[in-house]
């Protein structure tokens, strides 16, 4: 058990070393693009506070019920926030698939000294996962680490008497983009990354049929994803089907939910599992 431990989290190191690069880009536009927003919009809300006072020879008090108090809100409600977010998710979707193709490019292919190595090779599948899923959260700890930085210095920019009474949590709560990828409210949060991790799994079945049967596969796969697919909504299409809004309550759709995308995970990870150790030769 130990031995075993040792190499998943040796091959885990060494998956984790190889994102390494492509992690650190990410949180560096994260952190570059997000100090723009931090800096540009407040200070476009000074100046167009100042233009105003100058042009309607106005007071401050004026201009404030003009243009109303800047908030922390209007800071992170911007494209500035939002592009790395985007471009995060995409990048890590991209990544999962490359993960795996990489190992097969070039002449010399990398996959088969892996394929060699003398531990499981599901150890293997959940190196790459675990990985993802390191990633992932490493991302959403630069955004919230970055928000909190970020309210230091809007407040600061912004005078105290243009700047609205609404601390960082507050403005991250009434931004519904941040309720889904920032633990602010926790069920939210469980069940997105709950869907996440189904989707990833289900993602790496279907490069694993790709990868066993070539072109077959791809058909194979396409099935599997549609199924999977259909399955798992049709807890919400009951109401519809049956004609009856009322014959579930949203707390036992979302039990049946979590049933059937538990069972589509385990399916796919023992599916997984036979390909990568039955069908997938050296």
């Amino acid at each position: 058990m130990k031995k075993s431990l040792k190499s998943l989290l040796n091959l885990t190191a060494f998956e984790l070393d190889r994102l390494s690069k492509f992690l650190y880009v990410l949180i560096g536009l994260t952190f570059l693009s997000n100090l723009i927003s931090y800096i540009v919009t407040p200070m476009r809300y000074i100046s167009r506070m100042n233009e105003y006072m100058s042009t309607q020879s106005a007071s401050s008090q004026q201009a404030l019920e003009y243009y109303n108090r800047f908030s922390f809100y209007n800071a992170i409600d911007t494209v500035w926030i939002a592009g790395p977010i985007a471009i995060g998710i995409s990048g890590f979707l991209f990544y999962a698939v490359f993960i795996w193709y990489r190992e097969w490019m070039g002449k010399n292919t990398f996959a088969y000294r892996l394929l060699m190595l003398p531990v499981p090779r599901m150890h293997l599948y959940f190196s790459k996962l675990i990985v993802i899923y390191l990633g992932i959260f490493s991302l959403i700890t630069t955004q919230i680490v970055s928000l909190f930085i970020g309210f230091q210095i809007v407040s600061a920019i912004v005078p105290g008497e243009w700047f609205a009474n609404v601390n960082a949590l507050q403005a991250i709560q009434m931004n519904p983009l941040f309720i889904y990828i920032i633990p602010v409210e926790p069920m939210y949060f469980l069940g997105v990354n709950g869907i996440g991790l189904v989707f990833i799994i289900v993602l790496f079945t279907l490069i694993l049929m790709e990868r066993s049967y070539s072109i077959k596969g791809i058909f194979m796969g396409i099935v599997y994803g549609a199924a999977a697919l259909a399955i798992s909504l049709f807890p919400m299409l009951i109401s519809d089907i049956f004609q009856n809004q009322y014959i579930l309550y949203d707390s036992e759709i979302i039990l049946i939910l979590t049933f059937i995308l538990t069972l589509i995970a385990i399916t796919s990870i023992l599916v997984s599992r036979h390909l990568l150790t039955k069908k997938i030769t050296i």
